[in-house]
C-alpha cells in the first residue's frame, strides 16, 4: 500500500473507532492501520482496551499537534 492507501485505509477503519478530528488524528491513524498490517504487533494492538484506543490515538495526535505547531 502507498502512504494515500495507508491514511485513506486508517481513516475509515480508525483504531479507536472514531472519525478523525484533525489531519494530526489522520496521520497517526495512518500509522496504526500500517502497524496493524505488521505480524506480530497486528494481536497486540488488537488486545488493547477500547479506552487505552482512545488514549494512543489521543495522545500521538498531540505530539504530533505540537511538532506542527498545530
Amino acid at each position: 500500500m502507498d502512504t494515500r492507501e495507508i491514511i485513506k485505509f486508517g481513516t475509515e477503519y480508525p483504531y479507536h473507532g472514531k472519525a478523525p478530528v484533525d489531519k494530526a488524528e489522520e496521520v497517526v491513524l495512518g500509522i496504526l492501520a500500517d502497524l496493524s498490517d505488521r505480524r506480530g504487533i497486528k494481536k497486540e494492538l488488537e488486545m488493547v482496551d477500547d479506552d487505552i484506543k482512545v488514549e494512543i490515538v489521543e495522545d500521538l495526535a498531540s505530539i504530533v499537534r505540537f511538532l506542527y505547531g498545530a
